[in-house]
């Protein structure tokens, strides 16, 4: 449950800068079971959160995170949905996109992995209406330069899709994160 103390703090922050509202570009709406296995690899504090405790604050269902947010005054946010291996992606666009679809504030979220047919299913989420792509280099453990995926980056390039890529060393460096590749 959202504590109050956070409420206030948000809003005082956002009064104080005289912002109407938030877009938050780092949300997490996934199908539930994918979800509850990501917050079960963090109560593992397995390796890629660098083998360390790293609490989920806002462990709730779906409804109720909405409801979070928007007591924040989060006017819009992403789903952050990402695969780990191949066949995922574009089963998880769809759910994304029914989730965008039932949930107007949440801008419709895709993402992508280097696998056969991901320029298809790419363009389709692109004529579907996708607003942003999220790939989460470290836990799929690609390349983004994979030949794979030249189609695919000239596709959301055409478009102005923007891409929210986690390619960081933290909390535990990847083969291809950080500053290196």
């Amino acid at each position: 449950m959202t504590d109050t103390h956070d409420i206030d703090y948000v809003t005082g922050f956002r009064d104080r800068l005289g912002l109407p509202g938030i877009v938050d570009v780092h949300t997490h709406f996934m199908p539930e079971q994918v979800l509850r296995k990501v917050w079960g690899y963090f109560d593992t504090a397995g390796p890629l959160v660098g083998n360390r405790e790293w609490p989920i604050t806002y462990r709730d269902e779906e409804q109720v995170r909405l409801k979070t947010l928007r007591g924040f005054g989060v006017r819009a946010f992403t789903s952050m949905i990402y695969p780990h291996k191949p066949d995922m992606a574009e089963w998880l666009n769809g759910w994304s996109a029914d989730f965008a679809a039932r949930t107007p504030d949440c801008l419709h979220t895709s993402t992508f992995y280097p696998e056969p047919g991901a320029a298809a299913y790419v363009r389709a989420a692109l004529e579907s209406g996708t607003r942003i792509f999220k790939l989460h280099i470290q836990v799929g453990d690609y390349d983004p330069g994979d030949p794979r995926l030249d189609e695919v980056w000239g596709l959301v390039q055409d478009a102005g899709v923007p891409v929210v890529t986690h390619c960081g060393s933290g909390p535990a460096a990847g083969t291809f994160t950080g500053p290196g590749p």
